[in-house]
């Protein structure tokens, strides 16, 4: 077969692919409203929070959190994992990575309190549509963008009147979004199967997870001051977060990608041609 038409296979096959994830995100999404909000027992995403209990998944949450929180801070202070070791990441700080934290911050904060006004679980999480935004800012942008996601989350709640102890959760956790695509796709490109599949696993699945778990984990813990009884943290909290993530993510994304990739890249602005591993 010659590379054309391996070419055109593949991005057949990655195109079905996505198009049945969306699909069963879109079921998903049906199920919920299908069977209400006031239902979130008999949601279809919400059964592996049942079955496995809240034990099990604050033991989970609970693994992920530290390992956030450890990944978080350890990038902000100059490390990280490359090629299975601990190296120095020389990031300049300069007046463009500043800009990038501080534009990013500003549109990813403006664009989630536009949606501020409504709810899901009042005081805690709302629609979020410029979720989208965050995985992105953190393949194209790096750690700069992935800090500036988490305070524009930060600002969000403050301009939506969600600013509480639990947005300090919210604030690594929004850092996680942009973090895992950014550290665990190969080919950031959005123009290859390759890279539709990796954002697909690390930007979508795996980044929606581990944000919702880190985020409910954090309410869990703080039950007695938040005021969130646990058994709503993981079963409605942590399920929906996770398809109010996942799929505007998997939508819009892609497609955003494929188009920003090109001139931020031709300008020098894509964090590879920003950062050193010494």
């Amino acid at each position: 077969m010659s590379s054309g038409k391996t070419s055109t296979a593949l991005w057949a096959v990655t195109f079905v692919i996505a198009a049945l994830f969306i699909a069963f995100l879109l079921y998903i999404g049906i199920d919920i409203i299908t069977k209400g909000l006031g239902n979130p027992s008999q949601w279809l995403i919400t059964q592996p929070f049942v079955l496995l209990g809240r034990t099990t998944w604050f033991i989970i949450g609970g693994i992920l959190w530290v390992l956030g929180t450890v990944l978080f801070f350890m990038e902000l202070l100059g490390w990280t994992i490359r090629g299975g070791r601990l190296v120095r990441q020389v990031i300049r700080w300069d007046p463009v990575d500043v800009s990038i934290v501080a534009l990013t911050a500003a549109v990813y904060g403006g664009a989630l309190a536009a949606t501020g006004g409504i709810p899901i679980i009042p005081g805690f999480t709302w629609i979020r549509p410029a979720n989208a935004l965050a995985p992105l800012f953190g393949v194209l942008f790096g750690i700069p963008g992935a800090l500036g996601t988490a305070i524009g989350n930060f600002i969000a709640d403050a301009l939506s009147g969600y600013l509480s102890v639990g947005s300090i959760g919210g604030f690594i956790g929004n850092f996680i979004i942009a973090y895992v695509p950014y550290k665990l796709m190969r080919d950031q490109t959005f123009r290859t199967p390759r890279s539709i599949v990796e954002f697909y696993v690390w930007g979508v699945i795996v980044a929606s997870i581990w944000s919702s778990l880190y985020i409910s984990w954090w309410l869990d813990a703080l039950s007695p001051v938040i005021g969130l009884p646990s058994q709503f943290v993981w079963g409605f909290f942590a399920p929906w977060v996770i398809f109010n993530n996942a799929f505007i993510t998997a939508i819009v994304s892609p497609i955003l990608g494929y188009i920003l990739y090109p001139p931020i890249k031709a300008r020098g602005l894509h964090w590879s041609d920003r950062v050193e591993f010494k």
